[in-house]
């Protein structure tokens, strides 16, 4: 499965399509699958003092713990999961981006407790906007349909009021 997605890392926006032979989720969920591999790259310097400013690779490789958010705007991104049906927007704060959209905690379960009960390195977040914090090139106002958000790099969300 091939499709455009956007890796968000703390000092690069890497765009591509997703090279893996294996489906999305399973890559994604598998420990034993430390990189993501992204065809028909462009990476992009975020520091707007870089001296190099853009990039373009046939591939480009990019550790997992390196990722703080993965993109998807096209309509693959509806099929890769099966979420809850309540929606409820909130915020997400990460050392470089804040994130707003929607998280999906099940049944009646508080929105704070959303990160103990999920498992997985990522939580999901639909229609999101993501904002830079700092200096950065063209990202601010980024959106996607889906953004697969790191835990290990949220600093903390709330729901937005």
């Amino acid at each position: 499965m091939r499709f455009p997605i956007r890796v968000y890392t703390l000092a690069y926006l890497i765009s591509g399509r997703f090279a893996s032979n294996d489906a999305f989720l399973t890559w994604l969920n598998n420990p034993n699958k430390q990189t993501l591999d992204l065809a028909e790259a462009h990476i992009l310097a975020l520091d707007p003092q870089a001296k190099i400013e853009r990039v373009a690779q046939p591939m480009v490789t990019v550790p997992k713990g390196q990722i703080v958010a993965i993109g998807i705007s096209t309509p693959e991104g509806d099929a890769l999961l099966t979420l809850p049906s309540r929606a409820e927007l909130a915020v997400l704060y990460t050392p470089r981006y804040v994130i707003q959209g929607y998280l999906h905690p099940s049944g009646d379960m508080p929105l704070s407790n959303l990160l103990n009960v999920t498992g997985g390195t990522f939580v999901p977040v639909t229609h999101a906007q993501l904002h830079a914090l700092v200096p950065t090139r063209e990202i601010s106002g980024d959106t996607a349909r889906l953004i697969m958000v790191n835990r290990a790099f949220i600093d903390c969300y709330h729901p937005r009021l």
